[in-house]
């Protein structure tokens, strides 16, 4: 036993799941097991939302444990096979494109932004007002890409080929539209190998999930709205 508080024990084992076996990680246990005491003694336990809690906590602990051993074997793409897809489609792999993004949470808003930047306003400028991006402080500015990687991403093929203004074309981050402003011909392959190796593994990791949801549903019979 390393804590205990009340009939509520700690020991090294659970303590080592718990974040670690010094003296800092058994304190932080102490504190959350005091004021969860607390709670309790004043009458804020739910017996139903605990017990859903609990539920979930092994349901994610679960989760992780299989989907970290299965992505233990997801293999990372050599050279060859990053070069061979970049030459697969030039347009995409071996052309850069001077991007620029706006980032908005809606897609009238979007919308509203993007016909005043057809009608002349300034990208640099509206991005810096009104952008959610991590460039907006410099306009939107993204620097060169190549399209495949922010069709890597999941954003549509064409924004990969774009030259000009964008369509507005919607993310998992929100509503985009995105500005090319100068292409030339790829100046880092090390770069872009680099970038599209990630590409390839995320694609890899997601299909493995996608694969191991497809075995858990054959096997289980499953209810759902």
């Amino acid at each position: 036993m390393i804590a205990k508080v009340d009939s509520s024990t700690l020991t090294g084992e659970e303590l080592s799941l718990f974040g670690g076996t010094d003296s800092g990680a058994a304190g932080a246990w102490v504190d959350d097991e005091l004021l969860a005491q607390l709670a309790r003694s004043e009458g804020l336990d739910n017996p139903f939302a605990s017990g859903f809690v609990g539920r979930r906590a092994v349901q994610l602990y679960l989760r992780d444990r299989l989907v970290e051993r299965e992505l233990a074997s997801v293999r990372m793409p050599d050279r060859a096979e990053l070069l061979s897809m970049m030459r697969s489609d030039s347009l995409l792999y071996e052309v850069e494109r001077h991007y620029y993004e706006i980032l908005v949470a809606d897609s009238a808003t979007a919308e509203s932004l993007r016909a005043r930047l057809a009608a002349g306003q300034s990208f640099q400028v509206m991005a810096q007002n009104v952008s959610m991006g991590q460039k907006a402080a410099l306009g939107g500015d993204l620097g060169f890409l190549v399209g495949g990687e922010l069709t890597g991403r999941g954003l549509p093929h064409d924004i990969g080929t774009i030259t000009g203004l964008s369509r507005v074309v919607r993310s998992d981050l929100g509503w985009h539209i995105f500005l090319v402003t100068e292409v030339r011909a790829l100046t880092d392959t090390a770069r872009v190998t680099a970038s599209l190796s990630e590409v390839v593994v995320g694609r890899r990791e997601r299909a493995l999930v996608d694969s191991l949801l497809d075995t858990a549903r054959a096997r289980f019979e499953v209810s759902e709205p």
